[in-house]
């Protein structure tokens, strides 16, 4: 019997690839293994939508901002409470933790100000791979379209190897 052919994961629109907290969905390794169909390893590499199409309302705040959970607003920047501590510290641990860095609360005011597109052409500037000018992985810094070879070999996603 022959197998079927795999269909390409239905992508998102950009405007969707940012989590109400201002996280980029894009240049999560979660997401781009889906983008690029990287076979998944329990434990290594799994399979994410995003926070949007999943409803996830940011998994590291929802649970902890009614304003979020019972989507009263759309972006952390609505609320009076912003940038409430657990934003806060979200964006410390990704400068701290992570090759480039990323600002939840620039990103947020990008978006307001110009749009999700200005967002993700900036993070192709300046974290675009230096091949196919795909974005780089915020967790690993490897880009899912070029460097396969070397996801296939990681032992975690971080390639702490």
């Amino acid at each position: 019997m022959a197998k079927k052919p795999k269909n390409p994961p239905q992508i998102v629109s950009p405007a969707n690839l940012f989590g109400p907290c201002g996280m980029f969905c894009g240049f999560c390794t979660s997401f781009l293994a889906k983008k690029y169909q990287i076979p998944r390893r329990r434990g290594i590499i799994s399979y994410c939508d995003g926070c949007r199409p999943r409803d996830k309302k940011c998994s590291f705040l929802k649970m902890r901002c009614n304003m979020l959970l019972n989507h009263k607003i759309e972006y952390c920047t609505e609320c009076e409470d912003f940038a409430c501590e657990n934003l806060e510290k979200i964006e410390q641990k990704y400068l701290a933790k992570f090759k480039y860095p990323y600002s939840f609360k620039q990103a947020l005011g990008e978006i307001q100000e110009h749009g999700p597109l200005q967002v993700i052409e900036r993070l192709q500037k300046n974290h675009g791979c230096p091949k196919c000018g795909e974005i780089l992985c915020i967790h690993n810094g490897l880009c899912y379209n070029c460097d396969q070879d070397q996801i296939a070999a990681m032992k975690n996603y971080r390639n702490d190897l």
